[in-house]
């Protein structure tokens, strides 16, 4: 069985906690290479750790929220005009992908998105409950407790026989009990420390349920100021922008 490389590319929120890059994972595997989530600063990461932004197959999207999703439009603008990408990227993500990246790059660069065919972007909706094989690469979403619409998710991918589930945003819900059950890898929000929220998770929730969450290693990530400061109170793990992995 091959070993799956993880490079936390950004581990940050929304707000550049602790200077760090907003979400966005390398996964490489034997036959592919993926992007989890692509927050607006991750073309930034991606020169920074010198990841060849034409090796990536796929993007993957947890939800549609600018510090997770917006670095697309900077992907697809380096792609057409810098990296001169050939080869067909796919983009799968929650219902309406496809029109909030548009919408988006008519907003960022307009009439960027008219321009001639010269980039094959395969656009793929997901669906909770319904596991799809994409470019090698399984991906199963499940819900998550973070925007009011439900159109968010916990992601499970397997690749190359290993698993690795990525909780997006989330409050806690036991949908992370059944998406991180014998993954060898669970990349869990934490961004307070142990202040309660509905659509977040907190350390002190996830330590309590640590039992429950059956995942052979857990990384935290998308730590605010407080939780940064607080990690010598810690047990678990925290990435760290450029932090790799091997599963």
């Amino acid at each position: 069985m091959n070993l799956v490389d993880v490079q936390f590319l950004g581990c940050g929120d929304a707000f550049g906690s602790g200077g760090r890059f907003n979400t966005c994972f390398h996964v490489r595997g034997s036959k592919n290479s993926f992007l989890i989530d692509c927050g607006a600063s991750s073309l930034i990461a991606i020169r920074k750790f010198n990841v060849d932004p034409n090796s990536i197959d796929a993007i993957f999207l947890s939800h549609l929220h600018g510090d997770h999703f917006a670095g697309v439009i900077f992907f697809l603008m380096d792609a057409r005009y810098v990296s001169k990408r050939t080869r067909p990227l796919i983009i799968a993500g929650p219902k309406g992908v496809k029109q909030r990246i548009i919408e988006t790059m008519d907003v960022l660069y307009p009439g960027c998105w008219d321009k001639p065919e010269d980039l094959k972007i395969i656009f793929i909706e997901l669906t909770k409950g319904h596991r799809q094989s994409l470019n090698g690469v399984g991906v199963f979403p499940y819900s998550a407790r973070h925007i009011e619409d439900g159109n968010d998710f916990i992601l499970r991918f397997d690749v190359d026989g290993k698993v690795i589930t990525y909780s997006g945003d989330t409050g806690w819900t036991d949908e992370l009990i059944s998406a991180s059950d014998k993954a060898d890898l669970l990349i869990c929000e934490s961004f307070f420390f142990d202040e309660k929220c509905e659509f977040h998770l907190d350390y002190k929730t996830i330590e309590t349920n640590r039992d429950k969450l059956k995942a052979r290693n857990i990384i935290l990530t998308h730590l605010n100021e407080e939780s940064l400061s607080r990690q010598s109170e810690m047990t678990l793990q925290v990435a760290f922008d450029g932090m790799k992995i091997s599963v």
